[in-house]
């Protein structure tokens, strides 16, 4: 009998162990590692004195950050910062680019026991500057953005999880079309509970 009490205490258990990971976290906080691929702006001299300029896409390398509210299992407001940089060198001239952003914009999610998989539309500005180093001609503009994807959250325990996320990132600074991606990866950590 003691046996049989045993396997059906584990038996029960194992269908518990799901219901108490399906607790909805009331906050979720993500940062981590993020790699952007946008059109930008670079210099180059064409002439000893003179500087001329040319939009090209490039691989930008950065962070991204984010604080999502979940309204109910399915539904929250995302807010979402990132900076991506790079330093490229064009015909000897060294451009220091960098790339900002700031968005924000409603979350749906799907949850499971151990994952949950989500997709985010996202809006509002995007800050692109330019730079010729150590000195040249710089240029800076803020413009209207938007990122739209999805990912996915693999927990790690009930208060942290590793996310995955790519997105279409566009934005148009400087008078380039900047239509291209962002990924990121990184941890997530959950604070609070939603009832």
């Amino acid at each position: 009998m003691t046996r049989f009490a045993m396997v059906f205490s584990l038996f029960i258990f194992s269908f518990t162990t799901p219901c108490l990971a399906q607790e909805i976290p009331e906050w979720e906080f993500f940062g981590g590692y993020s790699f952007q691929r946008s059109d930008v702006r670079e210099y180059f001299k064409s002439s000893p004195i003179i500087y001329t300029f040319r939009g090209k896409y490039a691989s930008l390398s950065g962070w991204d950050a984010s604080v999502t509210e979940n309204l109910n299992r399915w539904f929250g407001g995302t807010l979402d910062i990132s900076g991506h940089y790079k330093t490229p060198q064009l015909l000897g001239t060294a451009n220091r680019e960098r790339m900002l952003s700031l968005l924000y914009g409603p979350r749906f999610s799907y949850r499971k026991p151990s994952v949950i998989f989500f997709t985010h539309v996202l809006m509002g500005a995007a800050h692109l500057n330019v730079q010729v180093t150590p000195v040249g001609p710089h240029a800076s503009n803020l413009s209207f953005a938007t990122a739209t994807g999805g990912g996915v959250d693999e927990k790690l325990g009930k208060m942290t999880a590793l996310r995955f996320q790519a997105e279409y990132f566009r934005t148009h600074p400087l008078g380039t079309r900047s239509d291209g991606y962002r990924m990121s990866a990184g941890i997530i950590l959950y604070l609070g509970e939603r009832k």
